[in-house]
């Protein structure tokens, strides 16, 4: 009934709402329309008793009103349906919410890690208990129609906030702490991916997508996904490390991007505006990536990186250096 209403209204007013892609979707929809409705009926319920008392009343008619120092049938009404209405709403809320946030025992858990301005999903093995081989995937995540899904969320930076309008969840991702959203996609298809918490200058670039497919397909894809995840080249682990954690900042070739591009920099002479010279070697990067903010390349004044010390290991920053070596 409510979704009737929602559609009707919608038509009429031309406010429409993202296409539901999620089971519980239809939870905020159907609050959303109920708000919605007892909005219009009390806009337009107001403006038509003032409309009758202007018209009623006018002086022309009434050069005197009548004294009318107390009402208790019209003071009592005004105070008990809107107090039934707003309670309504929120028993409605507080059961829409719990019923939106119990977690199903059989979910695929995977994990989502925001930083500036990316994010980053984390699949498993046994997706289930999310044990054995793992492996990455920046901006992409993708998932298996009709599954219930748990993110198991956080931040390394600052505050973020992950939200897929389709699917009706958003929530925030904290620095050393871990969130929890549960939803069931119901469509294949693409669907966006926002940050809704301001997170810097590039906050607005902070986008990723939702890809939804088949079961069989997703297994597909998995599979493959974990046999690439035990190659041990260097140079190709390193490409990936740097998809994941540097291409939103630094491009492969030598041109500007946020941050100074990686192609030429390995035995280059590095200029900085607050230290002296060095060449771009191992040493350099390792610096550059645990502590960037130390020396400040030329023209880079005011560009902030974070530290990723903690977050890439010393293996994952040898791979990165030769990674880098490889670039002209």
């Amino acid at each position: 009934m409510l979704r009737l209403i929602g559609d009707f209204l919608q038509a009429i007013f031309g406010v429409t709402l993202p296409e539901q892609a999620a089971a519980g979707a239809y939870l905020v929809d159907d609050l959303y329309n109920l708000v919605f409705l007892i909005s219009i009926i009390g806009f337009f319920g107001l403006m038509g008793v003032m409309t009758f008392f202007i018209i009623r009343y006018h002086r022309s008619n009434n050069d005197k009103s009548a004294y009318i120092p107390h009402s208790a049938l019209a003071e009592t009404i005004w105070t008990v349906v809107p107090t039934i209405i707003f309670v309504g709403i929120a028993v409605w809320g507080l059961w829409a919410f719990f019923k939106a946030e119990k977690i199903p025992q059989d979910a695929m858990r995977i994990g989502v890690t925001g930083k500036q301005w990316m994010w980053t999903f984390t699949y498993h093995e046994d997706d289930r208990n999310r044990s054995g081989s793992e492996f990455k995937t920046p901006h992409m995540m993708y998932l298996p129609v009709d599954t219930p899904i748990v993110l198991e969320m956080t931040a390394t930076d600052v505050l973020h906030s992950f939200y897929v309008p389709s699917f009706r969840v958003k929530r925030d991702t904290v620095p050393g702490m871990t969130t929890k959203v549960t939803f069931t996609p119901t469509k294949e298809g693409d669907f966006k991916i926002f940050c809704t918490e301001f997170c810097g200058t590039d906050h607005s670039r902070m986008r990723g997508t939702v890809r939804v497919v088949s079961k069989e397909r997703f297994a597909a894809w998995k599979a493959r996904e974990l046999k690439e995840a035990n190659i041990t080249d260097p140079v190709e682990l390193g490409s990936r490390i740097y998809a994941n954690n540097c291409a939103t900042c630094h491009n492969v070739g030598s041109e500007r991007k946020i941050g100074p591009g990686f192609g030429g920099l390995f035995g280059k002479k590095r200029e900085f505006s607050n230290a002296e010279s060095v060449v771009a070697d191992e040493e350099y990067i390792r610096e550059s990536i645990l502590n960037p903010n130390v020396k400040k390349v030329k023209g880079y004044e005011n560009a902030v990186m974070n530290a990723f010390g903690g977050i890439l290991s010393d293996e994952d920053i040898r791979h990165v250096t030769e990674f880098i070596k490889t670039l002209k």
